[in-house]
């Protein structure tokens, strides 16, 4: 039987013959779309700043959002401009570009049999079109959106049932606080990257024991993995 040799962070013992299970946000991660993420929901809410923007994205990013919500109205619009308006930010969102060497990386670890996932806070129809258009949607072994479930935390504990792999055996990666927060709740060894929504400053404020390392660049996170 091949043995599958897997990264060893610290503090983590992640042992052989246990299939490699990688786990992508989308968002920040692989495309280049925090900003226009952001100018849509200000563009709905227009108390929304960007310093909250940030404060939600360091949490669970839709529980965040509705206690905004709770305290925030959005702008006056019927539904059918509602409709139209998501529309055309999926549209929009559609052209999104991938970031430089992300396209490589997601292929030659495809090619090497790595498993590979996808725990995204965006709905379906702002994900898998992206990923289609972008031709990288056939690297995902597994998509889970939002419909899957709005908890990551949930998400890894799908992920994992459904490739037998214990949740410290796999490796998330993010651009988020929030999603470095959830995996540290569910003990998924993270790497947080710092060319999407978050900076350095954001991942070391804290200390998180499933943290592996933060980096700042696509050669670096390769490194890695």
């Amino acid at each position: 039987m091949a043995i599958i040799e897997t990264y060893k962070g610290p503090n983590l013992e992640l042992g052989l013959n246990i299939k490699k299970v990688i786990v992508f946000d989308m968002d920040g991660v692989l495309f280049d779309t925090p900003q226009m993420v952001n100018e849509f929901f200000m563009q709905t809410y227009p108390n929304l700043t960007k310093e909250i923007m940030d404060k939600i994205l360091s949490g669970n990013f839709h529980e965040e959002l509705e206690k905004f919500k709770k305290t925030n109205s959005p702008i006056s619009e019927t539904p059918e401009e509602h409709q139209a308006r998501a529309a055309a930010y999926s549209a929009k969102k559609l052209q999104s570009p991938l970031y430089d060497g992300i396209f490589k990386l997601l292929e030659k670890l495809h090619s090497s049999r790595y498993t590979l996932v996808m725990n995204t806070s965006a709905i379906e129809r702002n994900t898998l079109p992206l990923l289609e258009y972008s031709n990288t949607l056939k690297f995902f072994d597994f998509v889970a959106t939002a419909e899957t479930s709005k908890s990551k935390v949930e998400k890894f504990q799908i992920i994992s049932d459904k490739y037998h792999v214990p949740k410290p055996k796999m490796i998330f990666i993010t651009d988020t606080l929030g999603d470095l927060r959830e995996a540290d709740v569910a003990g998924v060894p993270t790497i947080a990257v710092t060319w999407g929504a978050h900076t350095c400053e954001h991942f070391i404020s804290e200390p998180h024991a499933n943290l592996i390392k933060v980096v700042d660049s696509v050669k670096e996170l390769e490194s890695l993995l």
